[in-house]
């Protein structure tokens, strides 16, 4: 006979798999004919757009695309050059019976973009990315185990877990369109060499099974204009919101992940005469709302009747708590190789983001455009390194979140004050092993007569439910009958509960 343990159930979402994957590409570009030759390579500016995530029987594959604007001085003539470069990528995760219910979120991060100047002509560019993914399926989950009516002479004993769990994991596409005037404060590029998208999520509000998303677009775009051909730059902000059904009216907090799938930027002529910017930007929203419950289940059981084996279910569940942001500052002085008479533009960019060993680490790479001693324009790289601790716990990298670079030329020097925001969320995993079902032995029902009525035992350091498991008895019997049962150094009365 086989007794099963019911009780209320709950919808969540199981995170089931998690990998990391990493891939290197590499695209090489030529100078346009029109252009001059390159003396030196002067700054590099890059991005990642995510534009599909694949679900099938094998696995996920996601997909994207790398771009990358780099800005060079040019032989004999004033100002820097750009060549805009763009790669397509592929990740592939092999994850085995993926069931087409399942649901994958991704988190896209440039680790690295580098340079090489193949010939005074031609370049190449080498792009480093990583693609974090999570997949999720919907489980029903027993909250609140009830021992059935007709229990047979079992005994139960329960344990209460609290877990905070996704119990809603949607996604939904957005667009941004947005025309931007320049201020009299801004410089009003010729042509536009690089555009750096952003979008910051500042609030998550339910309102029934209705999640209302606010945040804001930043853009920085890089222009090119003037007789000095020397590279602008402007920043932009607009507002956005977006209402999205998740399923679910109840919540803790949510984690939203923005992809960026696309984003294009022209400088256009308004009707007034003047110059503007028109932006279309396109992303994916990534939701994860998660909800603590109160689970009661059965962790062991046993039958005063008969023999009995125990059916258990153990589940792993990863637990994230919501997103911060981490700050990590460094402060360097930084050798330029030359005299700075002149600091232009200081063109920083994040990357290595990692958290190993309960550690946060990241670099800063610092793209410096000056003019020398001589007067004349020149270039030079340095990277700068930062990490911190993560107050002991594990922590998932969810992306990267404001970076700020104050310089002070000196001489041949700089000193640099960088400080770099790390979007992130601790994560732990926890287990929960409940006992679903008893099956007892009807055949091998014990004999009544042949147990003692009353048996006199030393506690020695057993529980309780230990002692009355062994002598077919019961805690609540065994606590009427002895005036101090909890004194693990006396003697107990344990009497027979059939």
């Amino acid at each position: 006979m086989e007794i099963s343990f019911e009780g209320r159930e709950a919808v969540i979402y199981r995170e089931f798999a998690y990998q990391t994957r990493r891939t290197q590409e590499t695209a090489e570009c030529v100078v346009p004919d029109t252009d001059a030759d390159i003396q030196k390579i002067a700054a590099v500016q890059s991005g990642v757009l995510l534009k599909s995530k694949d679900l099938s029987s094998r696995g996920v594959t996601v997909s994207g695309e790398l771009y990358a604007s780099v800005l060079y001085i040019r032989e004999g003539e004033p100002g820097v050059g750009c060549i805009r470069v763009r790669k397509p990528f592929t990740l592939e995760y092999e994850l085995e019976g993926l069931e087409s219910e399942s649901l994958a979120q991704v988190t896209l991060l440039l680790q690295g973009t580098d340079v090489r100047l193949v010939n005074p002509r031609k370049i190449s560019v080498t792009f480093d990315v990583e693609g974090l993914l999570s997949c999720y399926r919907s489980e029903s989950l027993n909250v609140d185990a009830i021992l059935p009516e007709d229990a047979a002479g079992l005994h139960v004993r329960t344990e209460q877990h609290t877990l905070t769990l996704p119990n809603a994991v949607c996604e939904k596409s957005v667009a941004v369109n947005e025309q931007f005037p320049f201020t009299d404060a801004q410089a009003v590029p010729e042509a536009l060499l690089w555009e750096k998208p952003r979008l910051v999520v500042r609030d998550c509000q339910l309102i029934g099974s209705k999640m209302i998303v606010k945040g804001s677009v930043e853009l920085t775009v890089l222009g090119l204009g003037g007789e000095d051909a020397l590279p602008t730059v402007n920043a932009f902000s607009t507002p956005f919101s977006q209402i999205i059904e998740i399923g679910a009216e109840s919540m803790q907090y949510c984690t939203v992940r923005p992809e960026i799938t696309g984003v294009y930027v022209d400088l256009i002529d308004t009707i007034s005469g003047e110059k503007a910017l028109d932006m279309e930007l396109h992303a994916v929203l990534q939701l994860i709302c998660c909800e603590q419950r109160e689970i009661r289940c059965v962790a062991d059981a046993y039958s005063n009747l008969m023999p009995s084996q125990l059916k258990r279910q153990q589940q792993e569940y990863a637990i994230s708590a919501a997103a911060e942001a981490e700050t990590l500052r460094a402060e360097e002085r930084i050798g330029l190789m030359e005299e700075c008479a002149e600091l232009l533009h200081v063109f920083a960019s994040l990357t290595r983001l990692a958290c190993d060993n309960e550690k946060l680490s990241a670099a800063v790479t610092l793209d410096f455009i000056f003019k020398n001693g001589e007067g004349k324009l020149t270039a030079c790289r340095r990277t700068v390194t930062m990490s911190g601790g993560s107050g002991g716990q594990e922590r998932r990298v969810l992306g990267a979140g404001q970076l700020t670079v104050d310089t002070k030329p000196d001489g041949e020097y700089v000193e640099c004050a960088v400080t770099a925001e790390i979007l992130c969320a601790a994560c732990e995993r926890q287990s929960v092993s409940a006992v679903s079902g008893v099956v007892l032995s009807e055949e091998g029902a014990y004999v009544q007569g042949s147990l003692p009525t009353l048996t006199l035992v030393r506690r020695e350091g057993e529980s309780l439910w230990t002692l009355a498991k062994r002598y077919h008895s019961s805690e609540e019997k065994i606590r009427e009958l002895n005036e101090d049962p909890e004194n693990s150094a006396r003697m107990l009365l344990i009497p027979k509960c059939i």
